[in-house]
């Protein structure tokens, strides 16, 4: 069967001009394509093994250290170890730990956010104990302490911090079974939403509760700066949620009521490039960044979302 691609509007009454007020005479009468995608999500896209020395150790970085030492390029490149279905990696938040007291240093952070894109995050050291970086990484690149350490340092992965997934894939691996070799793979388990739409709901449904006493989930995506520039692109709560945000139970949580949003995440909604440089308005990959208060063992659902293609740049 051939396709058909097409957006909004799809005129439904007289095409006229709309500076008039007569309704149906000199008024636009006009509707737009309504789309909705789905994405789903397993508790095991986001167990993280906690690892405090995952990327590095302290044996490598010890008293005096600024620049840290990585263990391998392996683990800097998948920071949680998790490939996401369809073939997508995962990001995580990083555990910074410090032997001594570098509390009134800070870390300089290079890498990538779940979708590639470069990334930067200046983080307070922590004393004699560990911080969690407020940001997730796909991969990260260079760690610099912004003056020599107090103490031995090193540097992991936590399951209490934040873990990202894209809702994109390469191939259909739920429910076709499909493999990166697969031939004329499929990819139905995708949200991007194109620049300008609307998004009329968002609902994670789940049908297997995740065993965990919070899984409080965030729906971001990337978000262009001055002149285009996608370093530091990704709003975690671009869309809806919140880090209290609890979806573990057996039910639809969808947007305002079980799926928490504010005034400007409604406004981002309502038009998906609002928060973009203007004259850069982008394609939005949608984004679920999660916590979990215990190590998942079970747990399933979709997150869907809805929206009307274009509706604010086409008329």
């Amino acid at each position: 069967m051939a396709k058909t691609n097409f957006s909004g509007p799809i005129t439904t009454g007289p095409i006229q001009v709309n500076t008039g007020t007569t309704v149906g005479t000199d008024v636009r009468d006009a509707a737009f394509v309504l789309n909705k995608m789905s994405f789903p999500l397993s508790y095991a896209n986001f167990v993280v093994a906690d690892d405090d020395n995952r990327l590095a150790t302290a044996a490598d970085n010890g008293t005096g250290t600024t620049t840290i030492t990585f263990v391998n390029s392996t683990v800097t490149a998948n920071v949680s170890g998790i490939t996401s279905d369809g073939g997508m990696q995962a990001a995580c938040a990083l555990s910074c730990h410090s032997a001594g007291d570098d509390s009134g240093k800070t870390w300089a952070i290079t890498g990538t956010d779940v979708l590639g894109n470069a990334q930067t995050e200046t983080l307070t050291g922590g004393n004699g104990g560990a911080v969690l970086s407020a940001k997730t990484y796909q991969t990260v690149t260079s760690m610099v302490l912004s003056s020599a350490s107090a103490g031995a340092c090193k540097i992991g992965v936590d399951e209490s911090g934040l873990i990202s997934i894209a809702l994109r894939s390469t191939f259909n691996e739920y429910p076709l079974g499909q493999t990166s070799s697969t031939s004329n793979k499929n990819l139905a388990n995708n949200i991007v939403i194109p620049a300008w739409s609307r998004i009329t709901d968002i609902r994670f449904i789940v049908n297997t509760a995740f065993d965990t006493a919070g899984f409080d989930m965030q729906v971001g995506a990337n978000v262009a700066q001055a002149a285009g520039s996608l370093t530091n692109s990704h709003d975690l709560d671009y869309f809806a949620g919140d880090t209290a945000n609890d979806v573990a139970t057996v039910a639809s949580h969808h947007i305002p009521t079980g799926m928490d949003q504010t005034s400007a995440q409604m406004k981002n909604c309502l038009n998906v490039s609002d928060d973009d440089a203007s004259g850069y308005e982008m394609d939005k990959a949608v984004i679920v960044t999660c916590t979990t208060d215990d190590t998942l063992t079970a747990g399933d659902g979709v997150l869907s979302v809805e929206w009307l293609q274009k509706v604010n740049n086409t008329n």
